[in-house]
């Protein structure tokens, strides 16, 4: 809370001219204690109450290839999917603290991959990634994840509402993804096909001495940090439903909607 000066200074004078008042004038003067209201039809003072409510929420995640690419030399394609999760919310004025439970499934883009700061050309061994349907018993990556999230509302009308928060959690992986280890033949990072498609797809590529001609399961952790940042808007069509339309970062960038109703 910020005090401003002025304010201060009227209020000691105008403490200063009561007491003065007081000592100086006649009786009849002396302020008189106030009454108390006693009329039923005055407003009383209420708690905002707490409100609990459920909800089911559907979202797309999706890591674009150039997003990728920030962390390898070369992406074979980005990655999305479908994710359905549930809610349960509880709201207090413009304030929500929520618990999400999702799960989805990851559809990485098949091809190939090298890592960054690595030359195909050079000999260094490159990553031929699956798709679910070429993987051993169709095995797809995917995750399922718990998280809190706290979120405030602008409210625009009594309609519409800013949404925006963030929260942390867990996830653990599902399923799993699968490579072929492969060293090029005539290729270069910007040309690796069909240098470094592997002879099963049709291309050039020799196997890897560790990865024995087979498909390779990434040793990815069985657990992970989720990490939320929201934004959107809130709609309520009628009494005690919300829509929810946000976007924003779930560990990997997401857009969704959400319907909610409170009890």
């Amino acid at each position: 809370m910020r005090f401003h000066l002025s304010e201060l200074c009227l209020g000691v004078l105008s403490a200063s001219l009561v007491v003065g008042t007081a000592y100086a004038g006649p009786a009849l003067d002396e302020a008189k204690p106030e009454a108390v209201t006693t009329d039923p039809s005055a407003p009383t003072p209420t708690e905002t109450p707490v409100e609990y409510g459920v909800g089911l929420r559907i979202r797309n995640v999706r890591i674009p290839t150039a997003l990728l690419e920030l962390f390898v030399d070369r992406a074979a394609d980005g990655a999305s999917n479908l994710g359905l999760g549930v809610e349960l919310t509880r709201r207090r004025g413009t304030v929500e603290l929520q618990l999400g439970l999702e799960f989805e499934h990851l559809t990485v883009g098949e091809g190939v991959w090298i890592n960054r700061d690595e030359n195909v050309a050079a000999g260094a061994e490159a990553d031929f990634v699956l798709a679910p349907e070429h993987a051993p018993d169709n095995s797809e990556l995917g995750w399922f994840t718990i998280e809190f999230s706290f979120l405030n509302h602008a409210p625009i009308n009594k309609y519409v509402s800013v949404r925006y928060g963030g929260g942390a959690g867990l996830g653990i992986i599902t399923g799993g993804l699968y490579r072929y280890n492969v060293i090029c033949v005539g290729a270069t990072n910007n040309t690796p096909e069909p240098g470094c498609r592997p002879m099963q797809y049709g291309g050039n590529a020799l196997p890897s001495p560790d990865g024995g001609g087979s498909p390779v399961k990434y040793n990815l952790p069985p657990v992970f940090p989720v990490v939320n940042a929201i934004i959107g808007v809130q709609i309520k069509p009628v009494d005690k439903m919300v829509v929810n339309i946000e976007a924003g970062i779930r560990t990997a960038p997401f857009f969704g909607t959400t319907i909610g109703y409170f009890f």
